[in-house]
């Protein structure tokens, strides 16, 4: 099972990243660990959308040979399912769960 040291830090990290531009403006909010899920609250400073969760899967699925994370949240237009598979060296610093965590607020939030 997947265990990050020092995953609190992430908390109050902002996601902004310039090649995602719908995350300027978020912060992890909180973390929580449920079960094999690491749960990732983010918060719109603005106030527009409220807030997100995203969850990090933390047993490891085998794909394409390679232990594989599974990172996912509901879209907030449609409902449905958004994931993004990440692999152990996607995962290696704050900085990176940071980019990651973004990468799929970019994909769950509806478009202008």
């Amino acid at each position: 099972m997947l265990k990050i040291r020092n995953i609190y830090k992430i908390i109050g990290e902002e996601l902004d990243c310039k090649w995602l531009p719908n995350t300027k403006g978020w912060i992890v909010r909180s973390v929580e660990e449920v079960g094999d899920t690491y749960i990732f609250g983010v918060d719109d400073k603005s106030g527009k959308w409220g807030g997100a969760e995203i969850q990090l899967r933390r047993e490891p699925v085998i794909r394409e040979g390679e232990r594989n994370y599974e990172m996912w949240a509901w879209n907030l237009e449609n409902g449905k399912p958004v994931i993004k598979w990440n692999k152990l060296k996607d995962l290696r610093t704050i900085k990176d769960g940071v980019l990651w965590v973004g990468y799929v607020l970019e994909k769950i939030l509806p478009t202008k």
